[in-house]
């Protein structure tokens, strides 16, 4: 980190803490913590675990699909329905 996160301070050597506001700079471990945790929300178990957890799976289900939908393209949206709509077409015709 080259800045402090409580002033914006400008870090110029290896200080643990902020001369200006006193506050501590964080540590690679602390670094490396919040990455994994931000990464772990992001992912397919996080999701999963999220969803597990909850009191209302359906509602929580539904809430984590739609932040998906709300993070794809217009163009993403298409092929996905593109794709849904091909595997039905093939499901009807070996029917």
């Amino acid at each position: 980190m080259n800045k402090c996160l409580a002033c914006g301070y400008k870090r110029e050597n290896f200080d643990i803490r902020c001369p200006e506001c006193g506050s501590f700079y964080p540590t690679i471990a602390e670094l490396i913590a919040e990455e994994e945790a931000n990464e772990e929300r992001h992912s397919f178990r996080g999701y999963c675990k999220r969803i597990l957890a909850a009191d209302d799976k359906k509602q929580e289900l539904l809430n984590e699909l739609k932040q998906i939908k709300e993070g794809l393209s217009k163009k993403a949206l298409f092929t996905i329905f593109l794709m849904i709509a091909f595997i039905f077409a093939l499901t009807l015709s070996v029917l």
